[in-house]
């Protein structure tokens, strides 16, 4: 069977974000929003083989932890998995 996810990887809280405080400083310089605490991240969209909703699962957070992010710095989060 084949499964599709939606993996969010995010900088785990204290790790500095250069990006997001840049994104920040805009809101804040424009007048659009002065407290956004903007955090940047990546955002993946896979699709794997797989015989039931567990193995997808075990396969897409191995996937997720081993390739898609840097365990040290970073963490994710699953959204959206559905069967295809």
């Amino acid at each position: 069977m084949k499964y599709y996810a939606e993996v969010i990887v995010t900088l785990k809280n204290g790790v500095r974000d250069p990006q997001g405080a840049a994104v920040d400083t805009v809101l804040r310089r424009t007048g659009m929003e002065a407290e956004a605490e903007v955090k940047v991240g990546k955002y993946f969209t896979l699709n794997v083989q797989a015989e039931n909703d567990n193995e997808a699962k075990e396969k897409i957070n191995r996937i997720s932890e081993d390739v898609l992010s840097n365990p040290i710095l970073e963490r994710f989060t699953i959204g959206r998995f559905e069967k295809l």
